[in-house]
C-alpha cells in the first residue's frame, strides 16, 4: 500500500479487526495515560535546525551493534503476529529485511525461531521462564539459527491490568493453526499464562544469560541508575521504554527518560513508545538513541496489508526521517546532535 499514510493503515487495520484483537493491540495498562503520554512527549521537544549545510545528499544508513542498517527505525518485539495477519512474523521479518534493518522476534510469538529462514537481521526478545532450563534451551536455540542477540525485556514480572483488552476475557482469536510456540523448533506451543514468567529475577542473573551465547541488550530501563547496574552485569546496550504503556500506567515517557539514561552510559541506547513520525525518530536520535524500535505502527501496518502494509510504515517513518534531517541541517545520523532539540516551554 504505497500511497496509504500509517493514520490510514491504522483506520484500515481497525476495521478489519475483531474487536478483541482490535483492543488487544491498542490497549495499555490503567487509564492508559502512559499510552497517550508517550506520543505527545515527543512534540514537547522543539527542533532547532542548522541553516546554510550542505544536504544534497541525506544519508540514513549507518551501523548499529555490529551490524549495517539503512534506516535506524527497527521492528520491535510484539507478540501473537498471525492474529493480525495469517502470514504474522513471517511477513513482518521480510519487510524488515527488505527495508535494511532489524526485526526482533517475540518470545510469544505465532512463529517458530526456526522458521524463520530468509535474509535480514534477527533478535529475539526473551521473557526468563520459571522453567529456566527452558529458557537456556531457548537462548541456545537462538544463537544456532544465527539470531544476533537477546533482548530481555525487564519490565514485565506480571502482566499489567489492561481494562480495554480484559473487557473481552480473551486476547483474540488465532486463525487455524496458529499458536503461541516454544521457540524449540519441535512444532509444540504454550497456553497463554500471564505469570509464567519468572518474578524474581535480580540484575546478578544478567551474568548468567550472557555467559548463554548471544549478547544481550535489557529491554524496560527508564533510570540512570538501572542502565549502569545493566552494563555492569553485563548488557552491551540498552533500550528505554515502558512497555508502550501496556505495564505501568503513569510510567515517564520514553521522551523524557531518553537522554537521562543515554547520559549515564557508554554503550548504545536505543528507544521504544509513541514514535509515529519521522520527526520523532529525529528527536529521539538527538536525545541519545542510537536508534528507534517500533511497535503498534507497524502492526497497523501487518494487520491492513501483510508485509506490504510494514513495508509502508518503514518506507513512510524513513522518509519523514530524512526530510526532516534535510531541513534542520543533517546529511548524516551522525549530525543529529543534542543542539537541535530544545525543551518546549
Amino acid at each position: 500500500m504505497p500511497d496509504a499514510s500509517i493514520a490510514e493503515l491504522r483506520d484500515r487495520a481497525e476495521r478489519l479487526l475483531p474487536p478483541a484483537t482490535r483492543d488487544f493491540l491498542a490497549a495499555g495498562a490503567g487509564r492508559e495515560t502512559t499510552v497517550t503520554g508517550n506520543e505527545a512527549a515527543w512534540d514537547r521537544w522543539w527542533l532547532r535546525p542548522r541553516m546554510m549545510v550542505g544536504v544534497g545528499t541525506v544519508d540514513t544508513t549507518g551501523t548499529l551493534l555490529d551490524g549495517p542498517v539503512s534506516t535506524p527505525v527497527l521492528l520491535g518485539p510484539a507478540g501473537r503476529q498471525r492474529a493480525l495477519h495469517p502470514d504474522g512474523e513471517t511477513a513482518a521479518a521480510a519487510a524488515a529485511a527488505a527495508a535494511g534493518t532489524v526485526y526482533c522476534l517475540a518470545t510469544s510469538a505465532t512463529t517458530d525461531l526456526h522458521d524463520l529462514t530468509g535474509p535480514g537481521r534477527r533478535w529475539l526478545q526473551l521473557y526468563v521462564s520459571e522453567d529456566r532450563a527452558h529458557t537456556h534451551r531457548v537462548v541456545g536455540n537462538a544463537a544456532a539459527a544465527g539470531y544476533e542477540r537477546i533482548v530481555l525485556t525487564l519490565d514485565r514480572p506480571i502482566e499489567a491490568t489492561r481494562p480495554r483488552s480484559r473487557r473481552h476475557g480473551t486476547l483474540g482469536p488465532l486463525p487455524p493453526g496458529a499458536a503461541v510456540t516454544t521457540h524449540l523448533g519441535d512444532g509444540s506451543t504454550r497456553a497463554h499464562v500471564a505469570s509464567r514468567w519468572d518474578r524474581t529475577l535480580t540484575w546478578t542473573d544478567l551474568a548468567r544469560l550472557t555467559e548463554l551465547g548471544l549478547p544481550l541488550t535489557v529491554k524496560g530501563v527508564l533510570r540512570a541508575d538501572d542502565a549502569l547496574r545493566a552494563v555492569e552485569y553485563g548488557a552491551d546496550s540498552v533500550i528505554v521504554s515502558n512497555h508502550g504503556g501496556r505495564q505501568l500506567d503513569g510510567a515517564v515517557p520514553t521522551a523524557v527518560a531518553l537522554a537521562e539514561v543515554a547520559a549515564a552510559i557508554d554503550v548504545p541506547v536505543l528507544v521504544d513508545g509513541g514514535i509515529r513520525t519521522g520527526g520523532a525518530v529525529f528527536r529521539a536520535l538527538a536525545l541519545g538513541a542510537a536508534a528507534v524500535l517500533i511497535g503498534r505502527p507497524y502492526l497497523w501496518g501487518l494487520a491492513a496489508a501483510g508485509a506490504a502494509g510494514v513495508t509502508t510504515v518503514l518506507d513512510t517513518l524513513t522518509a519523514e526521517l530524512r526530510e526532516t534531517m534535510t531541513l534542520a541541517g543533517c546529511p548524516t545520523l551522525a549530525d543529529i546532535t543534542a543542539d537541535l532539540v530544545t525543551p518546549a516551554s
